[in-house]
């Protein structure tokens, strides 16, 4: 959108959605995705954060524009730019765009994450060509969404269940008044379609076209859909649908939640590598329930150390991991709860003496959305994370009598030098952390840090709708681990 619009905005309201937002339109769109409604499994997300249901926004945004005065029928088109988290202030506001539309965006920090064009109204789709219908699917109310393979729903119409009219109403009683509660249901209804029957577990709301009726229809109309294309190359489908309100949508399937290789990969991996590890002891992985610490953990397992990892959230991924490394009968591993920007070091229940080596692969989210170059929070939060907490790591390891110095990784990254957009505060953080690694170096007798640049590799944190080249995480680690043994 242009500078100018914002300029001649006019703002609506603002709203800051919270955690009971999220259960309140749960129930009323059936939309129960984990990504909205389960913060633990949302940290798994590129967000990194619980998701506010699109259609959510979309429906807060008309029920204020609707408030200012009569309406008419209208065609909207609406576009999901980027995702709202729960805690996030949304600001409203429109403007006319001088082609005869009205244009609503919400926006967070400035950033539209929410744009929506309304105009005049378009007619219903032509009826259905001559020939047998396409089969029907009703799909009742699910209790968890679907995980269904791509392209499966062709050729077939779903039909979902009726969304709760009386309590989208309630919540939107100006958009109630203007197109009634049926209408404003159905469009609940796009959301529990993507979010629970397809793309379903998976899935990102793109985009949504569609009709705002002043005839108010029946309530006995069913809202129904049918798969028209599924684009393999970039996971987008196109789903049209008609009953109390027509049109078309557009939702990604997004990657699932990145798998480490499992123990018995590691153990196979390692035996065939030829690494011959010196002897071992007790190991601390601060961040290791998932991705690189997982894997890092699993690696020194399997050369027979004993290892201790700590989460933040997410303790089932925790004891899993914990589980799994156990079940192969080699080297043992705990799992601490310990919330790094909350706790102190002192209160892990660990003998630093007996410490071999530590890893520190603890992060914040690293992507967040941005209306500027440099964004001053994101930046704190890195220097939080990196570099005062690690710094405060180190002092309390350096508090440990020992005969040689104590080994301590610090994950750098190759994004330094060759950074994708949006990674500014990121790559400056970690430069100054390859500084701090340096000068601890120079000035500490009991802690050694190693530190290198890992390349891109498969985490939630760097997961891609498209695909992208990555690294193998097995044998980065392992490599990192023969670094910490020399």
């Amino acid at each position: 959108m242009a500078a100018t619009s914002d300029a001649l905005a006019h703002v609506l309201g603002t709203h800051t959605f919270t955690s009971q937002d999220q259960e309140n339109f749960a129930a009323w769109s059936q939309d129960c995705n984990p990504m909205h409604v389960d913060a633990v499994a949302a940290r798994r997300l590129l967000s990194g954060r619980q998701v506010v249901h699109g259609i959510h926004t979309l429906l807060r945004a008309l029920d204020l524009w609707a408030r200012r005065g009569p309406v008419s029928a209208y065609w909207v088109e609406c576009g999901f730019t980027h995702p709202v988290s729960v805690g996030d202030r949304v600001v409203f506001t429109m403007w006319d765009d001088g082609c005869g539309a009205v244009r609503l965006a919400a926006s967070v920090d400035g950033l539209h994450c929410t744009e929506i064009t309304i105009g005049p109204a378009r007619p219903a789709p032509s009826a259905t060509p001559a020939g047998p219908p396409p089969p029907l699917r009703i799909v009742g109310g699910l209790a968890a969404p679907l995980d269904e393979a791509p392209g499966s729903q062709s050729e077939q119409t779903l039909r979902v269940p009726c969304q709760d009219s009386s309590a989208v109403a309630a919540a939107f009683p100006a958009a109630a008044a203007a197109w009634g509660p049926v209408a404003l249901s159905a469009i609940a209804g796009l959301s529990y379609m993507v979010g629970m029957v397809c793309p379903g577990l998976h899935s990102v709301f793109s985009s949504a076209d569609f009709s705002l009726d002043r005839d108010r229809p029946p309530i006995d109309i069913p809202l129904d859909f049918t798969v028209h294309k599924y684009d393999p190359r970039f996971k987008l489908f196109r789903i049209g649908f008609s009953g109390p309100t027509h049109g078309e949508l557009r939702a990604f399937q997004r990657p699932p939640p990145q798998l480490q290789p499992s123990t018995a990969d590691v153990q196979a991996h390692v035996d065939g590598s030829g690494f011959k590890p010196g002897p071992q002891g007790q190991n601390l992985v601060i961040g290791g329930s998932r991705g690189l610490g997982e894997t890092t953990a699993k690696v020194l397992a399997v050369i027979g150390a004993d290892v201790t990892i700590t989460y933040a959230a997410g303790r089932e991924d925790a004891l899993v991991v914990a589980a799994d490394i156990a079940s192969h009968g080699l080297g043992t591993c705990q799992a601490l709860q310990f919330d790094l920007l909350a706790d102190d070091f002192h209160t892990l229940a660990l003998d630093t003496s007996a410490l071999q080596g530590v890893y520190y692969f603890a992060t914040p989210r690293i992507y967040a959305k941005r209306s500027g170059l440099f964004d001053q929070a994101q930046f704190d939060g890195f220097v939080d994370f990196y570099l005062r907490r690690f710094y405060q790591l180190c002092m309390w390891l350096e508090a440990t009598d020992r005969a040689t110095p104590l080994k301590v990784y610090l994950p750098s990254t190759v994004f330094i030098t060759d950074r994708p957009k949006g990674m500014t505060e990121y790559a400056m953080v970690k430069a100054a952390a390859e500084v701090l690694a340096d000068d601890l170096n120079r000035s500490l007798r009991n802690v050694r840090v190693i530190h290198s640049r890992l390349p891109r590799l498969a985490t939630d944190q760097t997961a891609s709708i498209l695909k992208v080249s990555v690294g193998s995480n097995l044998e980065t680690m392992l490599e990192v681990v023969r670094t910490m043994q020399v």
